[in-house]
């Protein structure tokens, strides 16, 4: 069958009727193979013919009468050919449809993505709102006594014992370093924050960046509630 002959149409139509969305592909691709295979017709010439018997008898239904006895009947055959005519929409890669149509689906796309394009637009506006546009300068040559207090303050307890900063990982820490604070004048690279916030075997660094003695120059420590 090739949709060449006599009533061939309504035994292709008959088809989808009965037919599940994603048997479409398969559907389709059977009869464009029969066709190119018996030089019937080009893969292009083969889509529009196709498109367009689906249009037609969409048009058909249409004007049916709805309150004919074969209403609910119609009804679901134009849900059924609207599937297939918008999986052919989809394979459309030659714009060969009607040039209307073409058009005023290209003309919603660019609206959407206008629309979506503002949306992104507002939506970094709020971000950048909030952007640090000048940062807390650390005294130059201070920075590892800086994130000594940062590194102080991770172990701080509750007197629940509960301790009062918490995070599943340490990358926050640095993160807000290099974001909020500057050195000698200049931005903190998010690795140079990174390896200071490494793991740890007992008081040893394993590996990355570690204090030194002469850079732990503050002790942050609870109030004993007894001495307030």
């Amino acid at each position: 069958m090739g949709l060449w002959h006599s009533h061939d149409d309504n035994h292709f139509l008959l088809k989808i009727y009965r037919m599940e969305e994603k048997e479409f592909p398969n559907f389709y691709s059977y009869h464009l193979e029969y066709a190119k295979f018996n030089n019937l017709t080009s893969e292009e010439d083969f889509f529009r013919h196709v498109w367009q018997t689906v249009q037609t008898r969409i048009r058909h239904i249409e004007i049916q009468d709805p309150f004919s006895r074969n209403h609910a009947m119609h009804r679901q055959q134009l849900e059924k050919l609207q599937q297939f005519q918008k999986y052919l929409n989809s394979i459309d890669e030659w714009n060969a449809r009607p040039s209307h149509i073409v058009i005023a689906e290209k003309d919603e796309l660019i609206q959407n993505q206008k629309i979506e394009i503002e949306k992104l637009n507002t939506k970094l506006a709020e971000l950048n709102e909030y952007e640090v546009s000048l940062k807390v300068l650390i005294d130059d040559g201070h920075l590892p006594t800086f994130i000594d207090v940062i590194q102080q303050l991770r172990e701080l307890q509750l007197p629940s014992g509960r301790k009062l900063l918490k995070s599943d990982h340490k990358i926050p820490y640095a993160k807000m370093i290099a974001k909020y604070f500057s050195h000698g004048g200049k931005d903190i690279p998010i690795e140079t924050a990174r390896n200071y916030f490494v793991d740890k075997k007992g008081d040893v660094t394993i590996k990355g960046t570690s204090i030194q003695p002469e850079h732990r120059l503050f002790k942050v420590i609870p109030i004993d509630p007894a001495k307030k």
